[in-house]
């Protein structure tokens, strides 16, 4: 009875959003080229994409350590290959210039790319450090990973209505919030007892907090400086990139840590060592986000001043 209930509330959810979509969702939106009509399907890129997402995944069950960096290094040179080819098609389905570090566009999506390794990395093996190096309870443990998601929920509520001023003041301490936390989830994942559990849990909401003082506005300038018949592609792209962070994040969480030890190992001192290492690496694709971060809104304020070229 109770899966004929839930089968019965996720087909009416979708057909309620299918309708939305049907009725809200106009068939092109202004502006948008019409030449990508009768383009033909992206398959080659498709399927270039998806066989590097195939390698990230076939990571997990391979014990050896050096075909785990192969794999990943093949699905590096794939997805670059995905958007090379993608960068002369006529149906793109990326942003133009979507990897370069001088267009505001290129570098909101490494922003999204590179937090969503060191996000996946974090809430990956936290239940895990707290399980087994804590000794604390599902429920604890189920608060203090969702503190992370009730801080981005604080963080967005907070900044919701800023413009102006206010808003680049947002986007500019969102990633360095977000770096502070990932630093005291770091450095307390070791601290046993209650002061380790606060500790960690208010470091992961001051992540949480970074997270969703940036995210919307970022998303908001993304789409403002999206080329003229590129809305579309630079909306859908953004989710993309975000899964494309979350298949190679958690991809090298898992080499991190079985390099640092962990392997099938469940002793305290072993699960310590590896996630401890893994939130210290995590710290340098945090740093890189918050260095694009800095230059995305240095190239808002060129763009913004009259007179001067975008840098």
């Amino acid at each position: 009875m109770n899966l004929r209930r839930e089968t019965v509330f996720w087909v009416a959810t979708l057909a309620g959003f299918a309708l939305l979509t049907w009725f809200k969702v106009p068939a092109n939106i202004a502006g948008e080229a019409e030449h990508v009509r009768g383009a033909g399907f992206a398959f080659g890129r498709l399927t270039t994409l998806t066989a590097g997402v195939f390698c990230v995944a076939a990571t997990g069950p391979i014990d050896r350590p050096e075909l785990r960096v192969a794999l990943l290094a093949l699905a590096v040179v794939l997805v670059w290959v995905a958007f090379r080819l993608d960068r002369g098609a006529v149906n793109r389905l990326f942003p133009s210039r979507a990897l370069s570090l001088s267009s505001p566009v290129g570098l909101a999506l490494w922003i999204l790319l590179l937090a969503g390794l060191a996000q996946t990395a974090i809430t990956l093996f936290l239940p895990l450090l707290l399980q087994v190096v804590h000794g604390v309870t599902p429920v604890i443990i189920n608060f203090v990973t969702m503190t992370i998601s009730g801080g981005w929920t604080v963080g967005t509520f907070l900044v919701a209505g800023w413009s102006g001023a206010r808003e680049r003041v947002a986007l500019a301490t969102g990633p360095v919030l977000c770096l502070a936390g990932l630093a005291g989830i770091a450095a307390a994942a070791s601290t046993v007892g209650a002061l380790g559990l606060v500790l960690l849990t208010l470091a992961a909401f001051v992540m949480g907090v970074g997270i969703g003082l940036y995210n919307v506005h970022l998303v908001a300038r993304t789409m403002e400086s999206a080329a003229k018949g590129e809305s579309r592609t630079t909306a859908s792209s953004m989710s993309m990139i975000r899964s494309l962070g979350t298949a190679f994040g958690a991809a090298i969480a898992g080499v991190i840590v079985i390099e640092a030890g962990l392997g099938t190992a469940t002793e305290p001192a072993a699960v310590d060592r590896a996630v401890s290492t893994l939130y210290f690496a995590s710290l340098v694709p945090l740093a890189l986000a918050a260095l694009c971060m800095a230059r995305f809104l240095r190239l808002g304020r060129t763009r913004a001043t009259p007179g001067q070229a975008e840098g």
